[in-house]
């Protein structure tokens, strides 16, 4: 028995261990890592439970302990995959009423020690599925497509679209395992659900990574990965800087500094989409990239942005660079983008009647605003 129940769950016991690990690593840090604990714990006692009810189907005198691992079976299932869509529903307010499938679903099985409408057990020990017995399933199916459509609607418009297909792909593979279970009375989901879990983690953290802890803008290193992944398609290169960001932190903080850029970062969020990309660069210094967008575009997305900047109480000078011939390369473009930017910036310092030099910030300050 004990080698049968290795073979079977060699892979989700092997990656339940792992993954535990590096889930009580980061303890602390996520509050999102209690719905991956939820993952973990619900996939353990599925298969603590199939491998008990299958120890139980061997002697008719164990039908009271057969009947209640079953029962266990086939309530977590659900609510292992419940933990998929809690993780993917943005953290701010993820809703209640995902707990009310799982509730039913509790409700339906649990019938099973006094009634046939989900399963029961024949006189000969024979197990048959009642009226309501794929309940299971298609509650496990709801809680997947739940998570497939909140990714979608999550990353449809934003940044690095291309990595959500992992998690359509993570889907794909729940959906077809709960499908095999309901054929073979198998144990395919748990392996599925445990790395579709891994998977998510992977996934999140890689965001995470790629994003400036402040505005949660895209970062500097993601800009760079991206002008080299997108150099064919990208058009034109759009550079931004805060005015005046030394003399607010000076006067009035570094607090109220942070949230200038954070209104700034929230300027550009929206105007951004999938074909126009923010990032924060440096300390009051921003980019976008735009792939395959015409000059009409560009020229109207920065003019939205600094007009957006400009109601939240701030000012930004701004510049562009348009990829006029095939042989302008993207690092051009970043640099014609700048000088752009700094000559307007002078322009508003000059209409302002403000000399920079005087406040003893130097010449390489004057260039970084």
């Amino acid at each position: 028995m004990v080698i049968e129940f290795l073979d079977e769950s060699f892979i989700p016991i092997f990656l339940i261990i792992g993954f535990s690990m590096k889930l009580w690593a980061s303890r602390g840090t996520d509050r999102t890592l209690r719905y991956y604990w939820l993952t973990v714990i619900s996939t353990l006692i599925l298969i603590v439970a199939d491998a008990l009810e299958n120890w139980a189907q061997g002697d008719p005198n164990l039908r009271f302990w057969r009947i209640f691992f079953s029962v266990v079976g086939y309530v977590m299932r659900p609510g292992a995959a419940l933990s998929i869509a809690m993780i993917v529903y943005p953290a701010t307010h993820r809703p209640r009423f995902l707990w009310i499938p799982f509730v039913l679903n509790l409700g339906v099985y649990a019938t099973a020690f006094f009634s046939p409408i989900a399963f029961s057990y024949g006189d000969d020990y024979s197990f048959t599925r009642g009226p309501l017995g794929y309940t299971v399933f298609v509650i496990s199916f709801f809680y997947i497509i739940f998570a497939v459509w909140m990714t979608w609607r999550r990353f449809r418009e934003k940044d690095h679209t291309r990595e959500r297909f992992i998690l359509y792909l993570c889907a794909v593979a729940c959906i077809a395992a709960a499908i095999l279970d309901m054929e073979t009375e198998g144990a395919h989901l748990n392996s599925a659900i445990m790395i579709s879990s891994v998977f998510l983690y992977m996934f999140r953290r890689s965001i995470d990574t790629n994003r400036d802890v402040l505005t949660l803008l895209l970062n500097r290193m993601s800009f760079f990965e991206d002008c080299s992944r997108f150099n064919a398609s990208i058009s034109a290169v759009g550079a931004a800087d805060m005015n005046g960001l030394k003399t607010l932190n000076d006067v009035v903080g570094h607090e109220a500094g942070d949230i200038a850029l954070k209104e700034i970062g929230k300027c550009l969020d929206e105007v951004s989409n999938r074909n126009i990309l923010a990032y924060r660069t440096g300390g009051d210094e921003f980019a976008l990239l735009f792939i395959r967008q015409p000059e009409n575009t560009v020229h109207d997305t920065m003019e939205k942005f600094k007009g957006l900047v400009k109601a939240r109480g701030y000012t930004v000078s701004t510049g562009y660079a348009m990829r006029g011939g095939k042989y302008a390369s993207v690092q051009d473009l970043i640099r014609w983008a700048d000088e752009n930017m700094y000559a307007n910036k002078a322009a508003y310092y000059t209409e302002i009647n403000h000399d920079r030099r005087r406040t003893g910030m130097g010449q390489t300050a004057e260039r970084r605003g």
